[in-house]
C-alpha cells in the first residue's frame, strides 16, 4: 500500500514571516545594525528583493505573512534581550510580533 506524502507547502495557519520597512525605519536600520553591511544600501534595492522574495516564496507554494516593524521598538527590544541588532535578532523579533497578533494580510 502506498503512503501518501505529506505536504510541507500550504499547511493552514503557517506563514513564512517577512520583515516590512517603510523607507524612514530603513534608514534607521542602516544606522543601527550591527550588520549593515550586509544590508541593502537603500529602501529601494530592499523593497525589490523583498518583492522578488514574496514572489519566489509564493509562486512554490509558501504563505508570506508581513510584519511591519518599528525599527525603535526593535532596537528597545534587542537592548532589552541584550543582542545585537542583526539578522537573527531581527528574524526572532519579526516571529514573535507575527505570532502575538491575529491573522491577516495573507499573501498568496
Amino acid at each position: 500500500m502506498k503512503q501518501k506524502k505529506k505536504s510541507k507547502k500550504k499547511k493552514h495557519g503557517e506563514f513564512i514571516p517577512l520583515a516590512w520597512y517603510t523607507p524612514e525605519n530603513w534608514e534607521l536600520l542602516r544606522h543601527s545594525a550591527a550588520d549593515a553591511r550586509s544590508l541593502e544600501t537603500t529602501w529601494e534595492e530592499w523593497r525589490e528583493h523583498a518583492d522578488d522574495t514574496i514572489r519566489i516564496l509564493t509562486t512554490s507554494g509558501y504563505r508570506v505573512r508581513t510584519v511591519d516593524v518599528n525599527v525603535s521598538e526593535l532596537i528597545t527590544w534587542c537592548k532589552r534581550q541584550n543582542r545585537p541588532l542583526d539578522s537573527e535578532a531581527r528574524a526572532d523579533f519579526v516571529a514573535e510580533k507575527l505570532e502575538k497578533r491575529p491573522p491577516k494580510e495573507e499573501l498568496e
